[in-house]
This record gives C-alpha cells, sequence and structure tokens, in this order.
C-alpha cells in the first residue's frame, strides 16, 4: 500500500512538473533573447545558468529527453563561457538564440490539459486495459465535509505519465469491486476527514473564465465564510489549491513540494512566527521567494510585530469579502505587474553614474542618468521618476541649487531626492536638506545599500501617492507621549552639528529593559508588548517638553536633553531607573516590576552623527548592567595624540573629502624581460607646505583613526579608474597596498566587487598587496575576503614576507600568486643564512605556482645576488624611481 502511494504520489509530481515546464522555459527563452539583445552582464549569466541547469536535469528526470536535451546544449555553452570569464560575443549569442527557439517542451498526450483532480487508487486484484485504474476525487473536494458532493468519476491517466512499474514486490490490495465498475466514493459527513493524500483542485468549470492560473496555493484555513468564498473562486480560476489545517501540517507539504504562495486564516495568527520559520526553510532550500499573505482579526502592535518577524509580506485586517484577498494575492504572485521604479541618477563622474545604474538595472529598475545639471528638469519632465539621486557638486550648479529649482515645480514637490556625496560638512548637509533635499547617502556607497534605500523610499512614496497621503507623519505618539525614531534621530543629528556642539552641554540616555527576553519566553508577546506601553507612558510622563524621549528598539529608549550638565544627566538617569523598579505593573493578575540599565553619552565629545553616538550610548549600557547603581556614563579616553598628528588627520580627511591625494607609480619588471606593463602603485599626501608625505607617515594614523577604509577604497578607485583608461592602449597591471583592516571589512569585498563589475575590469589588472604582519592578525577574516574576490580576476601578493612556520601557514590558508620579500634578503650576499632562506622561499613559491618580486632594490649588486637566487621581478630605485606618468619602457628594460 505505501508503495502505491509513493507511486502515485510520483506521478503527481511529474503531472505538476510538466503543467510548469512550458511556462519555465518561455521564462528562459525570453530572459535569454533580452540578453543578447540587450547586452550580457555577468551576474545575469551565472543566473541563466544555474536556471537552465536546474531545468536540464528536472526534464530528465520526469522523462522529458529531447527537451532535456536541448537545455543541456544551453547549459554547456552558458557554462563555457562562464568557465572562461568572458561574455558570449555575437556567434555564440546567435547560437543561444537558435536553441532557445526551438525551446518548445513537447509534452505527452493529456499533460498539458485543464488542471485534473487528484487520483484515488483503485482497490482491486485485476487490473487490466478495460478496468479505470483510478477514481477522480469530486468536484469541490475543498468541501469535503459537505454532504452535497457530487458522485466520482473515473480518470484515464496517460500511460506516458504513468511511473516506471516498481521491481520491488508490492503487496497485494484486497480485492474490491468488479473489474468493469468503478468504484464508488465513501459518502461524505459532515465531520471533517482528513484525506490520506494531498489534493489538487478539480477540473474547471465550463463557465469559467477563459483566464486559467496554473499558481499551486497553499491555504491554512479556518473555513470561515471568506475563506470558503476564496477557496471556491481559487478552484474556479484554476489555481491547485491545498487547503491545511495547522502548521506542522504546512510543514510536511513545504518538505515535498514548494509552493507560488502561502495564505494564513486570521485564527492562525498567534502561530505566525512559528509559521514564519517553517517557511523561511523552504525559502532557503529552494532558493525561491514564496510569499506569505496573512489575516489578522484585530489590529495590534504584537500581532504586527509578530507579522513582521514571521517574513509576512502582505497583511490583511479583517478583509471584507474574497476579491479583497485575491486581489491582493495576485499581487504579490505577480509583481512584474508593477511598473519598474523609474530612478533619475544626477551625476557628472560618468564611471559613478555607470556604477550606480547597473546596480539598479540589475536590481530590476528603470534608472537614467544625466550628467549635465542643466538638463535635469527636461528629463524630469519626460521621464516623470519616482526618485532623484543626486549628486552634490556639479560643474554648472551644485545639488542644493538644483534641488532647490526642482522643489519650485509643484508636480515634482513630492519627488525624494537624495544626496549622493562624501561630503561630512555637516553644515553643507543642513543646507542641502533646507533646499528640499530627503537624505543623505554617503560615498562610497555598498550596492545591497542602494538598492535597499532606493526601494524603501520609493515603496513608500508611491505608497503614498496612491493614497493621496502627502501630509507629514505625526511625529509623536498621543498615547504613549513618545517621539518617532526618524524624528529624534534628526534632533539628535542637528544638535550635533551644531557649531558649538563641542562646548554644549546635555547628552543622550541609552534606556534598555533588562531580561526582555526572558520575559517574552515567560509572558508572551502580547503581554511584554503592553508593559513596554505602559513602561513608555510611565518614563514620558516623568520628563519635559524639552526632553524629548522614543522607542528605539524591542526593549529600549533613547532620550535627548540638550541642557543638563553631566551630574544632572546622571541624576536623571538614576531618577528614571527608580521609577521604573518601584512601579508595580499588572500583568495577568501579577505585578510586575521592571528594571533598566542605562548608558550616558554626552553631546560634546565630537560625535560624527547620531548612529556614532548611539553606539557609544549602547556600549555604555552593557556597561551599566554590570554596576549596582544601573547607570554608566561614555568618558572617552584621553588621547595622545599630537598637535602634528592632529594636523595631519585634518589633512587626511580633507583630502579624502576632495580628492586631494596624489599617486606615484613604480615598474616592476621581469628578471628574465618581457613587455607587460606593471607598477607598484604609491599613495602620497602633500601638506599646505607643499611637502609630499610617504605612506608611511600618514597611514598609520589613518588606521587609528578609522580613516583607513575611506583611504583605502580612494586608492583603489583611481587604481581602477587607470586600468580602465588604459585597456584599449596600453593595458597595464597595477599592485596597491591595503591595510589588514580593510581586508578584514565583508563590505569592503562586496563594494570592491561592485566596483570591478560595473568598469568591467580585465583578470589579472588589479593585484592587493597585503602585509604578512596583517595577516597574522587578521588572517581568518581576510581568507574569505579574498575568496570572495578570485572570481573577479583579482590576484593577490604578500609582501614583507620572510621564511618560517608563519610565512607557510599564509601559503596555506590564502590564494597568493606573488610574494614580495621582507627587505632583510636584500642583504642575502652577507650571510649564509640569509641566501639559505632565500633559496628555501623562492623554490616553495615556484612550487606553488607563485612568482617573487624583490622591492626596495637600490644597487646592482643585490639586484645580482636576487638574480642567481631565482627572482621573477624587481621593484626599486635600481629600476627606476616612483613617477606620476606610467611610461616606463619595459621591452627595453635590461637588468
Amino acid at each position: 500500500m505505501f508503495a502505491q502511494d509513493e507511486s502515485q504520489q510520483r506521478a503527481e509530481l511529474r503531472l505538476a512538473f510538466l503543467r510548469h515546464l512550458p511556462a519555465r522555459a518561455e521564462t528562459i527563452a525570453r530572459r535569454a533573447r533580452a540578453f543578447c539583445q540587450d547586452g550580457w552582464d555577468i551576474n545575469g549569466l551565472s543566473v541563466l545558468h544555474e536556471d537552465v541547469q536546474r531545468l536540464a536535469g528536472a526534464s530528465g528526470r520526469h522523462g522529458m529527453v529531447e527537451t532535456s536535451e536541448q537545455l543541456l546544449a544551453l547549459e554547456v555553452l552558458l557554462g563555457d563561457c562562464l568557465d572562461r570569464e568572458a561574455l558570449p560575443d555575437a556567434p555564440a549569442s546567435n547560437r543561444i538564440v537558435s536553441l532557445v527557439d526551438g525551446l518548445t517542451p513537447s509534452l505527452p498526450q493529456g499533460a498539458n490539459d485543464p488542471v485534473q483532480p487528484a487520483a484515488v487508487p483503485v482497490a482491486s486484484s485485476q487490473f487490466d486495459d478495460s478496468t479505470p485504474r483510478f477514481a477522480a476525487a469530486p468536484p469541490h473536494y475543498w468541501r469535503r465535509w459537505v454532504a452535497d458532493a457530487e458522485p466520482p468519476k473515473p480518470l484515464a491517466i496517460p500511460p506516458a505519465l504513468l511511473p516506471a512499474k516498481e521491481e520491488t514486490p508490492v503487496e497485494e490490495a484486497p480485492a474490491a469491486a468488479p473489474p468493469s465498475t468503478p468504484v464508488p466514493a465513501a459518502q461524505p459527513t459532515p465531520t471533517p476527514a482528513k484525506p490520506a493524500v494531498a489534493t489538487t483542485p478539480s477540473p474547471v468549470a465550463a463557465t469559467a473564465p477563459a483566464e486559467q492560473h496554473h499558481h499551486r496555493v497553499y491555504h491554512l484555513s479556518d473555513a470561515n465564510e471568506v475563506s470558503l468564498a476564496l477557496d471556491q473562486r481559487l478552484e474556479t480560476l484554476g489555481y491547485e489549491l491545498e487547503l491545511l489545517e495547522s502548521d506542522e501540517e504546512l510543514r510536511e507539504v513545504l518538505a515535498a513540494l514548494p509552493p507560488d504562495i502561502v495564505l494564513v486564516d486570521a485564527s492562525f495568527s498567534h502561530r505566525l512566527e512559528a509559521i514564519g520559520e517553517v517557511l523561511q526553510t523552504a525559502r532557503k532550500r529552494t532558493g525561491n521567494r514564496i510569499p506569505l499573505l496573512a489575516q489578522i482579526a484585530q489590529d495590534s502592535v504584537p500581532l504586527r510585530l509578530a507579522a513582521r518577524r514571521a517574513g509576512v509580506d502582505a497583511l490583511l485586517l479583517s478583509p471584507p469579502d474574497a476579491a479583497t484577498v485575491l486581489s491582493r494575492m495576485q499581487e504579490l504572485l505577480d509583481p512584474d505587474r508593477e511598473e519598474a521604479y523609474r530612478i533619475l541618477i544626477v551625476e557628472d563622474d560618468r564611471s559613478q553614474g555607470l556604477f550606480a545604474e547597473s546596480i539598479l538595472r540589475n536590481a530590476g529598475m528603470e534608472p537614467r542618468v544625466v550628467d549635465d545639471a542643466f538638463q535635469v528638469l527636461d528629463t524630469m519632465q519626460e521621464f516623470r521618476p519616482d526618485m532623484v539621486l543626486m549628486d552634490l557638486y556639479m560643474p554648472q550648479c551644485d545639488g542644493t541649487e538644483l534641488t532647490a529649482l526642482i522643489r519650485e515645480r509643484e508636480e515634482f514637490l513630492h519627488t525624494p531626492i537624495v544626496f549622493l556625496s562624501g561630503e561630512s560638512d555637516q553644515d553643507k548637509h543642513f543646507a542641502a536638506l533646507d533646499a528640499g533635499g530627503d537624505d543623505f547617502l554617503s560615498k562610497p556607497i555598498r550596492p545591497r545599500y542602494l538598492i535597499a534605500s532606493v526601494n524603501n523610499r520609493v515603496k513608500r512614496a508611491r505608497a503614498l501617492k496612491q493614497r493621496g497621503l502627502t501630509e507629514a507623519v505625526p511625529t509623536q505618539d498621543s498615547e504613549t507621549g513618545l517621539y518617532a525614531r526618524s524624528h529624534l534621530l534628526d534632533q539628535i543629528n542637528v544638535a550635533l552639528g551644531d557649531e558649538h556642539a563641542r562646548q554644549a552641554t546635555g547628552g543622550v540616555l541609552f534606556i534598555e529593559v533588562d531580561g526582555i527576553a526572558a520575559l517574552r519566553e515567560r509572558l508572551g508577546l502580547s503581554a511584554v508588548e503592553t508593559l513596554l506601553q505602559q513602561s513608555s507612558q510611565l518614563l514620558a510622563a516623568s520628563l519635559n517638553d524639552k526632553q524629548p524621549m522614543a522607542r528605539f528598539g524591542d526593549g529600549s529608549f533613547i532620550l535627548l536633553d540638550q541642557k543638563l550638565s553631566d551630574d544632572a544627566l546622571d541624576a536623571l538617569a538614576a531618577d528614571l531607573r527608580r521609577r521604573l523598579s518601584s512601579h508595580a505593573f499588572r500583568q495577568a493578575g501579577h505585578a510586575i516590576r521592571l528594571r533598566a540599565s542605562i548608558g550616558i553619552a554626552a553631546l560634546r565629545h565630537g560625535f560624527a552623527d547620531a548612529t556614532a553616538l548611539l553606539n557609544v550610548a549602547e556600549r555604555a549600557t552593557r556597561e551599566a548592567r554590570a554596576l549596582e547603581g544601573g547607570v554608566f556614563r561614555h568618558r572617552p579616553e584621553v588621547s595622545a595624540v599630537n598637535e602634528a598628528d592632529q594636523t595631519m588627520l585634518g589633512l587626511i580627511r580633507d583630502a579624502i573629502e576632495r580628492d586631494a591625494f596624489e599617486l606615484l607609480y613604480q615598474p616592476i619588471v621581469a628578471v628574465q624581460g618581457g613587455d607587460l606593463a606593471q607598477y607598484q602603485t604609491l599613495i602620497r599626501l602633500r601638506d599646505d607646505g607643499g611637502r609630499l608625505h610617504t605612506a608611511a607617515e600618514f597611514v598609520p594614523l589613518a588606521e587609528q583613526s578609522d580613516l583607513i577604509v575611506d583611504l583605502d577604497r580612494w586608492v583603489l578607485t583611481q587604481a581602477l579608474r587607470t586600468i580602465d583608461q588604459r585597456r584599449d592602449d596600453r593595458p597595464v597591471r597595477l599592485f596597491v597596498n591595503q591595510s589588514g583592516l580593510s581586508l578584514a571589512s565583508s563590505e569592503h569585498a562586496e563594494w570592491l566587487a561592485a566596483q570591478i563589475e560595473a568598469r568591467k575590469v580585465p583578470n589579472g589588472s588589479l593585484i592587493l598587496e597585503m602585509s604578512l604582519e596583517d595577516l597574522l592578525l587578521d588572517v581568518e577574516d581576510v581568507e574569505p575576503f579574498c575568496r570572495q574576490l578570485v572570481p573577479h580576476g583579482v590576484q593577490f601578493c604578500i609582501s614583507q614576507y620572510r621564511a618560517g612556520a608563519e610565512g607557510d601557514r599564509m601559503l596555506e590558508k590564502l590564494p597568493a600568486d606573488y610574494l614580495k620579500l621582507s627587505p632583510a634578503y636584500l642583504r642575502a650576499a652577507q650571510t649564509q643564512r640569509l641566501r639559505d632562506e632565500l633559496r628555501e622561499i623562492i623554490d616553495t613559491a615556484h612550487g606553488r605556482a607563485i612568482e617573487v618580486i624583490a622591492p626596495r632594490v637600490e644597487d646592482a649588486q643585490a639586484a645580482a645576488t636576487l638574480w642567481i637566487s631565482g627572482i621573477d621581478y624587481i621593484q626599486g630605485n635600481l629600476v627606476q624611481q616612483a613617477a606620476r606618468r606610467l611610461d616606463f619602457d619595459f621591452k627595453t628594460a635590461v637588468l
């Protein structure tokens, strides 16, 4: 019996696959044709290859041999391009179009017929061609507990769709009805009966609309009136509907076959978080975003919070009818119905504009770049953007002036305008916001953050436009007295941006209720949320109008006071903590007292923005937990930075903002000769007196002051620009030093990968150089950084290399392509030990296909010793001093 059920399940899965196969094949064909016509990108190529590979394998498993072979040929062609790390050229694109044009799955007879009901095995000991092997479930089987179901009808399954006969003997079922008579179905009863196998919807009635849907829908239903009407409409429209009665049942069917959408009725709202966990597992396994539409019976913060944590895509409050639910469901199933977000990018730097454009276009948006400020208004009139990404500085007029002009047009009064700028001057930020800007995004920006920022702002703007709600969002909750978090963050930023902020009094209190997770586990989500609402009212009632407070996190609050001294802030924190702990909150007939830890950060300590201040205040709160009084005030460490270092820090910050660093290049020459142009990139900083400072003079200070990532990105941006400019004339390979702090950042890797893809940098043109000393401290973080960038053609060089176990460990863990020797080996001629170590390093490196570079070579004797040892490249003043121009003649260089 088990084998029969298993065979039937395989047949049902095959039927479902074959029904969806033509649509999937057409989707692949459409995407391939679009790439061939509009141009390829490496990410699209990779995703298309994976989709083709997946569909080819599934087609073969389900017996679609011809379709599988066509897909396999397409998979091989796309895979060859990926292996060569090259986009399809014109002949390859023509071949791809030819393959997808012929990709019309030839389905077995009956496989493409309208959706048929699930088959129920007929118990019989005599099977022949004249005996129906299956009896259909009655139409409208979703009403299986109602007594008016129609009698079953036999369903003929095409032989091509039946699973192959199992070799394992199956226990014979007991004899049942005569061979020529279909087995009658058992009469339904008013009591719900759980089916033995999963059901599919009944055939569409003759009166059904012409438009049919083939989406699979899992409905966790409580059989209320709206749900029953919805289920009936779904069946009529041809949806594959599966009714479920518990989240455990949902877990089982998700493991067997993922749906296109999950619906959850209001009576299951208390189980939303558990349902969300089940669905998240299915999403990770399948790689598909399975939408979740849930209903709630009453509007409450706990339920909305639970829905958010469950990853609910649409939340409906007591929908009045099935049409409302069906409309929202169709929006989730077909998001492409919505017009693509139109984003206008105003940027005079062509490479930066193309970088942002490629990111947004790959995210499914419709970006347009304008590099002439005087063309922006005309373009907006024609393009009607949903959002404008504005550069702050442009030749003809700056972004602030242009924003003011845009806001003078009534039709663009509510269009979001966001500035993309590396400007850190708060006064300029406020001037831009006063002119009508909505926000600032700092350059360089991570692709993922750019996409999320644009998505969120455009989604809100479209929703407001659709509902006609353009008035400002209330800044204060009338029930609790708390302010909106965004409003309070803006106030903190304004306070920090004041020109007298360094001398100002006041600060921010970060208040965190202790043990909130344990309370939630003991009392439940709803009770804890009620407690926090009550504590909000208590705290807000203790403050005056000049002390705004906002909810910051699950159990945390932030409070701003711009008048109190440090001692007065301490006293205020102690008083608030006392009020919380002494008040008896009532929950379920029990008195509950809350404890809190409070961290304090004064405004005068020179924080860059509200985020930096709150990070410090939150750390102070963690310190407060260990103190009996529960209050801790942040006290910055006394800086040992002298006046000269302060001056240098000012120069570094100014150079980052104004692109004022200078680059020099020193050739790296092959000992055996060759015309490969490769240079070491060296950063320099010129002070007000005209003196040029070397990297050793300011890079350590940048590392101490959290400026090193910005500095490293500046160098990389210039290097990539140089590589891009010379690709058609004389290609160049650049070695670029990077700090260990930058290499330990996954965000830095994502940023660099996006820059490389945007510029289409040739493989092997960029070599990142990292010192052995840095790697010994951060190798566990640097290793994933390197692995992430290798597919993008980046190579790596370990500098300051010396013999020993530490160096060997780095070679084992990292994908090094080059080694730069420690300067100690330049004196190899002086001692036998150094000569032996040098020989060992070179032999080990060559055994791993790693080339060895000798840097800082100043004299011919050292060069001769290195040459005899088998070195590959030499760099130093013996070859040429560092210069601004990349015009060294590698062809005629003789060592």
